[in-house]
């Protein structure tokens, strides 16, 4: 992420695990659509990681990584 200068954090929103988590849901689910869109593999790092942003800091509050993580457990 450094090497992107993205933040890892942002508190109390979420911290770098819950990025990390929402950032391998977002692979595991939409990785083909996603590659469909970009073929470079640093843009599509920046898209999964800027789509992991915007569920973590929707203000509608209808995405919670910590019900996504538990149901696994």
């Amino acid at each position: 992420m450094a090497i992107l200068d993205e933040p890892l954090e942002k508190s109390p929103v979420y911290n770098k695990c819950a990025l990390y988590v929402t950032m391998c849901m977002i692979d595991s689910d939409s990785s083909n659509t996603l590659k469909n869109i970009v073929k470079d593999d640093n843009e599509y790092f920046r898209l999964v990681y800027s789509l992991a942003v915007d569920k973590l800091t929707d203000r509608d509050g209808v995405f919670d990584i910590r019900h996504y993580f538990c149901e696994f457990l």
